[in-house]
């Protein structure tokens, strides 16, 4: 975590939170999380490894039992969470009274809201996989509570983003389509372009722009300045001109051969990458 957190007692073993990739030491350090993304979590955030570690590893058996309790109480996520708050020295009693006014307005919020703002998070913390995972439950559950048209344009622009990062650019294509279908803003249209882009390149295929032209004319023009404005920064970069020097062909291979090892590596590349980000 960044930033210097005065603490009480530190325990040498950290407890690692789910999701976030972050490791915390202390009462202080899991104070401060909560403090700043109580947002994105529900009761679930309380696990049994979590009130064990709390227990164990910093010594704190009556803030243990009070979150045990809580849970077979089924008292709420704000209860929960002063029950910490209050067991750290990190934060002042009118700081949390003040947090527990706004967690339970955060309560207030639906459960899509919710997912949203979760998956959100995962997104800006670069776990991508359980972050699509969370805007596909988000469409699964869009019965269940009324939403209007931009929520749901934010959520496949997510996804859509998702399948960029992940190479999947047809997903990423479908995705801005569907959300630029809700929203029609020159923000997503340049989005769907990209991807369109992208695609193209990667199929080795010329990409139509007629439509889109028609519903901004020039945009498509701006986008592919920038899309090779970025690649010709790409290019230059040394870690371009390393990895060229593996693909480059030097006349003494079968032609066939070397196009095959170069797409058989960039696949692997890809897997890679993708099962890293998982």
């Amino acid at each position: 975590m960044s930033g210097l957190i005065l603490c009480s007692r530190k325990s040498d073993i950290p407890y690692k939170i789910p999701d976030a990739g972050i490791n915390i030491y202390s009462i202080e350090e899991l104070s401060y999380y909560l403090y700043n993304n109580a947002y994105f979590l529900d009761e679930n955030f309380f696990s049994d490894e979590l009130i064990d570690y709390i227990e164990k590893n910093l010594k704190l058996s009556k803030t243990a039992k009070k979150l045990r309790d809580g849970m077979l109480m089924k008292q709420n996520f704000a209860e929960l969470v002063i029950y910490v708050l209050s067991s750290s020295m990190y934060y002042k009693e009118a700081e949390i009274k003040g947090f527990e006014k706004e967690l339970k307005a955060i309560g207030s919020k639906s459960m899509l809201e919710k997912m949203m703002a979760r998956a959100n998070m995962l997104y800006k913390n670069e776990k991508y996989i359980t972050a699509k995972k969370t805007y596909k439950n988000i469409l699964k559950n869009k019965m269940h509570e009324k939403q209007d048209d931009s929520f749901y344009s934010d959520v496949y622009t997510g996804l859509g983003k998702i399948y960029l990062k992940t190479f999947y650019f047809e997903k990423a294509l479908l995705a801005f389509e569907k959300a630029y279908e809700l929203n029609k803003i020159e923000t997503t249209l340049k989005n769907l372009i990209n991807a369109k882009l992208l695609n193209a390149f990667d199929k080795g295929e010329e990409a139509d722009f007629d439509k889109e032209n028609e519903l901004f004319p020039g945009i498509v023009f701006r986008v592919k300045e920038e899309f090779k404005d970025t690649y010709e920064k790409i290019c230059a970069s040394e870690e371009y001109e390393k990895n060229d020097g593996i693909f480059r062909y030097d006349g003494r291979k079968n032609v066939d051969d070397y196009f095959e090892n170069i797409y058989n590596t960039l696949e692997k590349w890809k897997e890679d990458y993708r099962n890293y980000l998982s």
